[in-house]
């Protein structure tokens, strides 16, 4: 087309303020999400490429297609720049034409970009050993569906929406003789398809690893940690229905600006592409955040090292009693563990366990006794004076009868 034809009528298009503001709002929404999304990203591509226990997975084709995906995803995002304006003003049919030729452009990358996030997710599920029939068939049928969409998509807006496919976007061929494309309702349904097929495979890619830490013994904080970033691909359902819900206003009369509206669908389309790659690549940021919620005294695999509470009310001890605790059990744990020592370390009743059972199972018997009766000197040592108490008692109790319960305590 020359720039210098000029513009029929209805033309220079006006921008209104409405899109204009939806425009800005655009940029305010996407720019940091966009930057949040990196995070999760390149923490995942960092622990990929330099795989080291408790992260020992290495680069695999779920992050390749991660970033493949992104790479569609920032695609999507600089085509659909050439449809924002940040003021109002009035454009040139030259204008209007490239920025129609760019969105339309942009759904093809959208499309892509949702089937490469998918597979990615599938394939990252399947990395978890599940011995489960259903498993793989469940992930691979999810990323069949998404595949068989894809293709259909494609044929549908460069093959069958418009002949020539330049009347997609260019109204003057459109209206040239023997141009012909589908309606707008026809439009719209298959939008609405792939907006729901979106829908149930991102609620499904979500629920799935909750089902399946459902089934594995970790501490309640861990799963609720993971269950929380899976969780974030709900968030991406959501941002769905609402575009779903915005393109099926295009068929109606109540739309006055169309370019607003078109503003709100981009925006929309964006958000659902970012929160994806968000979810898929979320999880990897359960090591840092276990880290930092280490530093502050809460563990998610274990008790907490820190216990609020006064010494012998409701079950809470104070910092001295912990402090022997630790100190007694390991001091006993270490006589267990010297090569050479001489006389049973923790015996009851008269039996000892050197000699009689296994050396690793008398180890273990032997630490949890002494963590018992760490636990017990902690308590009494509380109450006042229990510690000189404690060490009277164990030298009274060398000399006690066959058939008394006997004590040692390591000095």
């Amino acid at each position: 087309m020359d720039p210098d034809d000029p513009d029929p009528p209805g033309f220079p298009h006006p921008i209104s303020p409405l899109a204009s503001h939806l425009a800005r709002v655009h940029l305010a929404v996407t720019i940091p999400l966009l930057i949040l999304t990196l995070l999760p990203l390149l923490t995942r591509l960092y622990l990929r490429l330099h795989p080291k226990p408790p992260h020992p997975q290495t680069f695999g084709w779920d992050d390749l297609l991660i970033l493949l995906g992104f790479a569609a995803t920032i695609a999507e995002i600089a085509l659909l720049q050439r449809e924002m304006f940040l003021s109002p003003r009035s454009i040139s049919f030259a204008t209007f034409t490239s920025a129609l030729q760019h969105a339309y452009l942009a759904i093809f990358f959208w499309n892509l970009g949702m089937l490469l996030i998918k597979a990615s997710i599938a394939l990252t599920l399947l990395r978890i050993p599940l011995d489960h029939w259903g498993w793989r068939p469940f992930l691979y049928g999810i990323v069949a569906v998404q595949m068989v969409w894809f293709v259909g998509d494609t044929v549908y807006i460069f093959g069958l929406k418009c002949r020539p496919l330049r009347a997609a976007w260019d109204l003057r061929v459109w209206a040239e003789a023997g141009s012909e494309c589908t309606s707008t309702k026809t439009d719209v349904l298959v939008s609405s398809i792939g907006s729901a097929i979106n829908v149930v495979t991102s609620l499904l890619l979500s629920v799935a690893p909750m089902a399946v830490l459902a089934k594995l013994r970790r501490p309640r904080r861990e799963r609720l940690l993971v269950c929380v970033l899976t969780g974030i691909g709900l968030f991406a359902s959501g941002a769905s229905i609402v575009k779903a819900v915005k393109v099926g206003r295009w068929d109606t009369n109540e739309v006055e600006d169309t370019w607003a509206l078109a503003m709100q669908i981009a925006t929309w389309t964006v958000v659902e592409l970012l929160v994806a790659v968000l979810a898929a690549c979320s999880p990897s940021l359960k090591g840092p955040i276990e880290g930092l919620l280490g530093r502050c005294g809460i563990l998610l695999t274990g008790r907490r090292e820190e216990e609020f509470g006064f010494a012998g009310e409701h079950g809470g001890r104070s910092r001295g009693e912990r402090e022997l605790e630790v100190q007694m059990r390991g001091e006993e744990v270490s006589m267990l563990e010297m090569p050479g020592r001489s006389g049973p370390v923790v015996f009851r009743e008269g039996e000892e366990l050197e000699g009689k059972e296994d050396s690793t199972t008398a180890k273990r018997k032997a630490a949890r006794k002494a963590r018992r009766e760490a636990r017990r000197a902690a308590r009494e040592a509380a109450e006042g004076g229990a510690v000189q108490t404690l060490e009277d008692q164990g030298e009274g109790n060398t000399g006690a009868g066959e058939g008394s319960n006997r004590r040692v305590i390591p000095e």
